[in-house]
């Protein structure tokens, strides 16, 4: 009976620990183009060249942007493309003043077919990465969206490329308000969940019928 106890409680914190899990995935990745609007796209500052950070505004909203790769931008709603003849853009990194967005996209194309990450850190302080993204040499939109309910916003988003494989272009960037519907738990976290509660009864009644044959 002692380990069938222990087998319990093991069971218990299982369950408790899945459903903790579950509740984290605050932010997921997201191809969706339903939400995109003027009003969610990029409008950069002014025109640039040959500069590794800018700035731009979606609304009122103020974005800083820094590159890995000098780039040259127009202004308005613009593309990102790499500076001087030769130079490897890989990165890109966008950063809000305000946590107010909860969706993040953007289009582009690669010099090469590859891979693109993103990470996107929500305002708790976690760090995201959304990888195997389908090579091509014409993507988008990707990013990331947060679950509806979860209270998490876009803080910082890198995107990146690792060498050889570097950007042509990063273009269409938009922050929205834009979340998505929270995952259905899978069947086995049902059953674990149901396995826990099990356990909980089964150790009340335990501790129900011990007191009462103490009191005999």
């Amino acid at each position: 009976m002692k380990n069938l106890h222990k087998a319990m409680v093991a069971i218990s914190i299982s369950a408790a620990a899945m459903v903790s899990v579950s509740a984290r995935a605050d932010i997921v990745s997201s191809t969706s183009s339903s939400w995109q609007t003027s009003s969610t796209s990029w409008n950069v500052d002014t025109n640039n060249d040959n500069v590794s950070s800018f700035k731009a505004h979606v609304g009122s909203e103020l974005i800083n942007i820094s590159t890995v790769g000098i780039v040259d931008t127009g202004s308005g709603n613009a593309t990102a493309t790499p500076g001087t003849k030769d130079t490897l853009f890989t990165s890109i990194t966008f950063d809000p003043t305000n946590n107010v967005f909860t969706s993040f996209s953007f289009q582009g194309q690669l010099a090469i077919l590859g891979d693109i990450f993103v990470e996107v850190n929500d305002n708790f302080g976690n760090t995201f990465t959304f990888t195997n993204v389908p090579k091509s040499s014409v993507f988008g939109p990707f990013g990331a969206a947060a679950v509806a309910g979860s209270g998490q916003y876009i803080d910082k988003v890198k995107v990146y490329t690792v060498l050889p494989e570097n950007f042509n272009s990063i273009k269409l960037v938009d922050f929205g308000n834009y979340t998505v519907a929270g995952a259905v738990p899978e069947p086995s976290t049902w059953a674990m969940m149901l396995l826990g509660f099990f356990g909980v009864g089964f150790l009340a009644y335990r501790r129900k019928n011990q007191g009462h044959v103490r009191l005999a």
